[in-house]
């Protein structure tokens, strides 16, 4: 059995969103995309111009992001907790004198700043700044009158998929990182 834990507590993390003229090539661009590639229907939304809640269509996940919070403030903390204690090993065996004069409290102190730097990363990777672009771009083309094709993939895997279907096709496309 493989046990894995992610830092990011979303299903589907990588986004790819697909630029459409109308309806028509919309829905056909996610047909194609269900049987070409190793996408399912339920990965792919089209998303009409003028719709309401639009943040909610391109990011679906609202309970997954609450995990990716918890998930990653966790993990990068106690890394960074760990960070700072290995680097409080370090300068101990140097003999830096405040660490071996004040052995319990230069330990401490590591561990607390490796916990605060970890927690600081947590919240940067919780706002996930690789998605602003696929939000903002896709919105702004759904403001324009265009309809958008919202690929949720698994993997890294599922995303060049669909870009290389894409791209062979000319569609203007924007995706996370």
């Amino acid at each position: 059995m493989k046990m894995t834990m992610h830092v990011s507590g979303e299903t589907f993390d990588h986004k790819l969103a697909a630029k459409c003229g109308s309806a028509t090539e919309a829905e056909k661009v996610a047909d194609d995309l269900c049987s070409v590639t190793s996408l399912s229907r339920g990965q792919i939304r089209v998303i009409q111009p003028g719709t309401d809640h639009k943040g909610s269509k391109l990011e679906p996940e609202d309970q997954g992001i609450m995990h990716t919070a918890i998930r990653s403030h966790l993990w990068l903390g106690a890394v960074g907790a760990g960070g700072g204690l290995l680097l409080f090993l370090v300068m101990a065996a140097a003999g830096l004198p405040f660490v071996v004069q004040n052995l319990v409290w230069a330990g401490a102190l590591f561990a607390v700043f490796g916990a605060v730097v970890g927690l600081l990363l947590g919240g940067a990777y919780t706002l996930r700044p690789d998605h602003t672009a696929y939000v903002s771009q896709s919105a702004s083309a759904l403001n324009k009158g265009y309809y958008v094709v919202a690929i949720h993939a698994r993997d890294r895997d599922q995303v060049s998929e669909a870009q290389q279907y894409l791209k062979a096709r000319h569609i203007n496309t924007v995706r996370s990182f």
